[in-house]
């Protein structure tokens, strides 16, 4: 590097002012999307849950309205026991197999069993509002809130 580049930089201040409206719009929009994404969250009580596996409705159940797990059950793969208050849930698909459990009384739903590589559904929070979901990917099964209610009205 010759002498006159060295004193060119020397002279040169740190920031220019285009840098600091960069810096200053990307601050901005990161603080926008951090506000934007957790103050819309839906943290009502959870209702009920919807059950599926790729991509097909096998079990619903609604805290205040349905009487038995029974009443839920929409396939074959799907069976219910309920015991003390807690539903016992078992989706089986082939050798595929979930269980999560439904506590009636605390509104709230846990994966507690999988056989699938890495278990990473296992570790997925307890759902205990609308914000929140289960997903076990190797096996297809999602379980998420039952906040949209298809009455079969088309609204136009």
């Amino acid at each position: 590097m010759s002498l006159k580049k060295i004193e060119q930089v020397k002279k040169d201040k740190g920031f220019k002012i285009f840098d600091l409206i960069i810096y200053g719009v990307i601050a901005l929009t990161v603080a926008v999307l951090f506000i934007v994404i957790f103050t819309t969250r839906n943290t009502d009580p959870l209702t009920g849950i919807k059950v599926y596996v790729n991509s097909e409705l096998v079990f619903e159940y609604e805290f205040d309205v349905t009487a038995s797990a029974d009443d839920g059950i929409k396939s074959a793969i799907v069976q219910a026991e309920e015991e003390s208050g807690i539903i016992k849930v078992t989706v089986t698909d082939g050798g595929e197999k979930n269980v999560f459990e439904i506590d009636k009384k605390k509104k709230t739903v846990k994966m507690v069993e999988a056989n699938c590589k890495g278990k990473q559904c296992l570790y997925f929070p307890v759902m205990n509002d609308n914000s929140d979901f289960i997903y076990c990917s190797p096996h297809r099964v999602r379980i998420e809130p039952f906040i949209n209610r298809d009455d079969g009205l088309i609204i136009m």
